[in-house]
């Protein structure tokens, strides 16, 4: 038997998208903590990096998207004022990781399927039962899960 070549190690990333447009991605969830750690888009958008003009743009589109702000803008004072990051942005940063977690995890059970030589119908088979698993999971640790500001504590994710 002739060995396999070696395989190109797959990445993925996780785009939410409403009506509107793009929501969330990688960069805007990088720019996001950026301004919960610098307190000012203009340091966040030198981190990310990205123009001003860019992260201005993004926070504006994030916002109107999001149905209740993200950041907060604190203007003038001794300190030149600054950019909060909201509860609601925190959560939202958070669920995104989440879900960016749970896909790498899912890319790379699909590397480790494909090399065990696995087909794409029992990697869909696979990935449902570890769904189904998770799902299990979650509501055994209802109680830890994060929730978001004013969920009624019956409701969780």
């Amino acid at each position: 038997m002739t060995p396999r070549a070696p395989v190109t190690p797959l990445q993925g990333s996780v785009s939410l998208s409403t009506e509107l447009g793009e929501f969330l991605n990688e960069t805007r969830i990088r720019l996001l903590e950026a301004i919960d750690s610098e307190g000012t888009l203009t340091h966040a958008a030198r981190r990310v990096p990205m123009s001003y003009k860019a992260a201005w743009d993004a926070l504006e589109t994030m916002n109107r998207q999001a149905g209740k702000p993200l950041v907060e803008r604190v203007t003038g004072g001794r300190n030149g004022g600054g950019t909060l990051l909201t509860e609601h942005g925190r959560c939202l940063v958070a669920l995104y990781r989440a879900v960016n977690k749970e896909c790498q995890v899912a890319i790379g059970a699909l590397v480790q399927h494909l090399d065990q030589g696995g087909n794409a119908i029992s990697f869909r088979y696979l990935l449902h039962r570890q769904a189904r698993a998770c799902a299990l999971e979650a509501a055994q640790l209802d109680t830890a899960s994060p929730r978001w500001p004013d969920t009624p504590r019956e409701s969780s994710w």
